[in-house]
Parts: C-alpha cells; sequence; structure tokens
C-alpha cells in the first residue's frame, strides 16, 4: 500500500507516540527518535512532524531524506517509509522545524498471530499550561503550513 488507510489516518493525530527512524550522516548506521507532535495530512500521502530545532533527526534528514516512521496500533504494527523534507526554524515558545514525509510505502509489520491490544500512552511532566501553549503553536503551525501548500 502506497497511502495511509482511514484509520491510520485518523490514528496519527496528534499525541501518538511514533518513531521516526533517519541515518546518521557521520556514522551511517539508523537512529531512532520518538515523536509525539504529528499530524497525518487528509491525502494520506503526507504526515507532518514538529522536532526540536537543532535535533540530530534534522541533520540526518537533510543528508538523506530516506526515513521510516514505526506505528505502534491501532491493532498492529505499522511501517511507513517515506521521504522527508525540513522547514526552516519556526520561532514560538520553543525553536521547533516541521518535517514534512511524503509516504512511499505502508506495510503492516506485527509478528504473525499478534495483535495491539493496548496503545502506548505518556505524559507530559511539565508545567500543563505550557504544554497546552506549546501544543497548540505547534499543532497551529502545521495545519497552517498544509493549508498553505494547498
Amino acid at each position: 500500500m502506497n497511502i495511509l488507510n482511514q484509520d491510520l489516518m485518523h490514528f496519527l493525530q496528534g499525541e501518538r507516540i511514533v518513531s521516526l527512524i533517519t541515518t546518521d550522516n557521520e556514522l551511517g548506521r539508523p537512529i531512532v527518535t520518538n515523536v509525539s507532535w504529528l499530524i497525518a495530512q487528509p491525502d494520506g500521502k503526507t504526515i507532518k512532524i514538529a522536532i526540536g530545532h537543532n535535533a540530530s533527526s534534522v541533520k540526518n534528514i537533510q543528508g538523506n531524506p530516506q526515513v521510516i516512521l514505526n506505528v505502534i496500533g491501532p491493532d498492529v504494527t505499522y511501517e511507513i517509509v517515506g521521504k522527508a523534507y525540513v522547514s526552516e526554524i519556526q520561532k514560538g515558545v520553543v525553536k521547533y522545524r516541521i518535517i514534512t514525509v511524503q509516504v512511499e510505502s505502508v506495510e503492516e509489520n506485527m509478528f504473525y498471530g499478534g495483535k495491539i491490544t493496548m496503545v502506548p500512552e505518556y505524559t507530559k511532566t511539565y508545567d500543563t499550561e505550557l504544554a497546552k501553549k506549546i501544543d497548540n503553536e505547534i499543532y497551529g503551525s502545521m495545519k497552517l503550513e498544509h493549508e498553505e501548500l494547498q
């Protein structure tokens, strides 16, 4: 499959733990970063991710745009392969960049006979009001960027 199905698109609407796998430019080995600011776009072909402005994944993508997203749930795990592009630094409450992943393929990669019964959850351990402010800013920016591209 080369686009996200409806269930996966709906699932990837933020606040999910997703592993972003890039290639380290110096060592040539895979690097895993967990992200949670993400929005799958309605076209099923694009995923927007926000990440710290100076994250190692940014440099890795700039050197090699091929990425993999590993998603746990719903029901199974998925490998999403794509080509990623990194935005300029966005300045707000925090500095961040938006990574746009153009989906090339989507495959279930759950082991035979397995089913996800509980999707991983997390809690933000810093000031809740600050977390809301940052989340609103980042998600607003990702949605705005998508609208500008149309």
